[in-house]
């Protein structure tokens, strides 16, 4: 028959106490035939194995306000960002971008509107629109926005910034971000791997 042992930590000078709750019914409880820890109810189960794939282990949220523009054909940041520490290598990061853009133009023609997503200085995800233009010719607006759902694998514990970059294909126009007063929004979510 086995036996069970609780064994005092050397180091500690504590008392450990074992309390029994207010019962009136007989239970038992099973120990698992494997080595681990207990998990607590301030702990994220990240010390678990074979249970926490796939769950949600922190969120983080970003928002942005102020109003940004670009009118080249260059990649510029569109002033949305976020920051998280995964708490593993394994961990999967899942970012929701939704960002509003005002889309001003001089000249009747349609424009491609580029962006992406990029972790650190890596680009993780581009994407492009077409912004319709037709009718008036001087200083028109038109809205777009910006979307982006993508799962990765930063494969690291240490702080990793995600941000939004922009551009423009043609001159005579400008894409803004936040125009107006329009609110980004970015949200980090690290996933157990």
């Amino acid at each position: 028959m086995s036996k069970v042992k609780i064994e005092g930590n050397a180091s500690g000078t504590g008392t450990l106490t074992i309390s029994a709750p207010n019962t009136n019914t007989d239970r038992s409880l099973t120990l698992p035939d494997g080595a681990g820890e207990i998990l607590l109810a301030n702990g994220d189960g990240s010390n678990l194995t074979g249970i926490t794939t796939g769950k949600v282990l922190q969120v983080v949220q970003n928002t942005y306000s102020t109003s940004t523009s670009v009118g080249g054909a260059s990649y510029t940041d569109t002033g949305l960002s976020a920051t998280i520490t995964p708490s593993s290598t394994s961990s999967k990061v899942l970012v929701l971008v939704h960002q509003p853009m005002t889309h001003l133009v001089d000249t009747n023609s349609d424009r491609l509107n580029l962006t992406r997503l990029v972790r650190g200085s890596t680009v993780i995800l581009s994407s492009r629109t077409l912004t319709q233009h037709e009718g008036a010719t001087n200083r028109a607006y038109d809205s777009t926005y910006m979307g982006h759902t993508y799962l990765d694998s930063p494969a690291t514990t240490s702080a990793t910034t995600y941000k939004t970059q922009f551009y423009i294909d043609g001159t005579s126009s400008d894409l803004y971000a936040q125009w107006g007063g329009g609110t980004s929004t970015m949200i980090l979510m690290e996933i157990a791997g």
